[in-house]
């Protein structure tokens, strides 16, 4: 009898149910029925790298409770799509008003370093954009500003990547010339983000579904999320996202979505082509927990 061989192995639709719910249980994302193929594609590498004969094996092996491969198998389906300035309206709008109000809002209340966040943070593109606009349109002018930049992601192994800096041709498609000057060196076919940006961003591992880690993210200026959840998971992460808002502050999700029917306490607020989303002060600006 012809023994089962991982690279022969077909991902059949009622195994794929089992899957599409591990994944949705711990991540948020969703995967439609169209998607089966490339979710197969997708783990396949993982069947091959553990031993396992086939999607089924593999799927017992999640259920009965292999955390370490669980986080493989998140990082294997993560979509990690990014680049730098990937939305220039939005960072058209930052540079134009919303930095300045948020300038204003910390000198009158004293209230500490800007906080902002890049949640799904992929490969660290938008992190350091952020770092990148903050060096060259609000230093200048406030060289006394502090600031904390922090990139999340649920995938470990592209937070590596985030950290080390380096990215492809593709990636900085958007970087105006002058940024891609001052703020990246070469590196054979690679574009390398300057030291000095690098230092000002922080990455952490997160899960945006997760309500403990979301209890440490909180009183932030700006949160920039550009992912995209099932109608389920979406209400709960903008839930959580909204509390970890300062009164006050901003949130960008991807492009120009708009977010109504979600409940989610947020005054939208049109710059130009960008739509952000504002938690109302309630008349004053709280003060950092």
């Amino acid at each position: 009898m012809k023994q089962p061989n991982a690279a022969e192995a077909s991902l059949s639709m009622q195994t794929f149910a089992r899957l599409r719910t591990l994944i949705r249980e711990h991540t948020g994302l969703d995967f439609p029925d169209e998607k089966l193929y490339l979710l197969e594609s997708r783990i396949k590498p993982r069947l091959l790298s553990q031993g396992v004969p086939d999607f089924e094996t593999y799927v017992d092996r999640l259920e009965q409770g292999d955390t370490s491969e669980l986080t493989n198998l998140v990082n294997a389906v993560t979509i990690n799509e990014t680049a730098f300035f990937r939305h220039p309206s939005q960072f058209e709008a930052l540079e134009d008003t919303i930095f300045p109000e948020l300038v204003r809002l910390h000198q009158q209340e004293q209230a500490g370093p800007m906080r902002l966040w890049s949640a799904a943070c992929s490969a660290g593109d938008e992190a350091y954009s952020l770092a990148i606009l903050i060096r060259e349109t609000i230093e200048p002018r406030h060289p006394h500003m502090e600031y904390e930049i922090v990139g999340t992601d649920i995938d470990t192994k592209v937070l590596e990547e985030a950290r080390a800096g380096h990215y492809r041709k593709r990636a900085v498609r958007n970087v105006p010339p002058a940024y891609l000057r001052d703020y990246f060196d070469r590196s054979g076919e690679a574009f390398v983000v300057d030291p000095a940006i690098r230092d000002m961003v922080e990455f952490r591992p997160l899960n945006l579904t997760d309500a403990q880690d979301m209890r440490r993210m909180r009183n932030f200026d700006l949160i920039m999320c550009a992912n995209y959840f099932n109608e389920t998971s979406k209400k709960n992460v903008l839930q959580g996202l909204y509390r970890s808002l300062r009164p006050g502050g901003y949130l960008f999700v991807g492009g120009s979505e708009a977010l109504g029917g979600l409940d989610v306490p947020l005054e939208p607020v049109r710059h130009e082509g960008a739509l952000a989303y504002r938690r109302p002060t309630n008349g004053s600006v709280s003060s950092r927990a």
